[in-house]
């Protein structure tokens, strides 16, 4: 059998984002989720992504920082994750994921009625962004 030469895609994505609205139960209020995972699964660990979250006025950053360890050491197999909320985001945003290398993607995003829709996508990208879990 033939095998044929493996083709890299040109733009490779490492990051895929969710960001969602969710219902919180116990303060019945609707949070935003912003959730980041490798698109590498890892064989030993479920690692931790470290990401500083800063969001001001119409911005929200996520500067990727690294991957850490578990604290327990029970082997598992997936990949890194981090996940936070928000609350009352609603209008426009401007999302800027940076790697720890410096490298920036930026994404416009709408919060309006419980959905969340991309508007805005960079052309060469590091990160996927989507709105539903389904696609995380």
């Amino acid at each position: 059998m033939k095998k044929g030469k493996r083709v890299k895609p040109k733009f490779p994505i490492e990051y895929r984002v969710l960001i969602t609205q969710q219902l919180n139960e116990r303060e019945k209020k609707m949070m935003t989720l912003v959730a980041l995972r490798t698109t590498i699964e890892f064989k030993n660990f479920l690692y931790e992504i470290i990401v500083e979250p800063i969001l001001s006025d119409r911005t929200l950053h996520l500067k990727i920082h690294g991957l850490r360890a578990p604290q327990v050491t029970i082997p598992g197999t997936g990949p890194a994750k981090y996940s936070t909320t928000f609350g009352d985001l609603a209008g426009t945003y401007a999302v800027i994921i940076t790697k720890p290398n410096g490298e920036e993607n930026a994404f416009e995003i709408h919060i309006a009625n419980n959905l969340v829709a991309v508007e805005k996508s960079p052309r060469k990208r590091f990160a996927d962004l989507v709105t539903k879990e389904e696609e995380w």
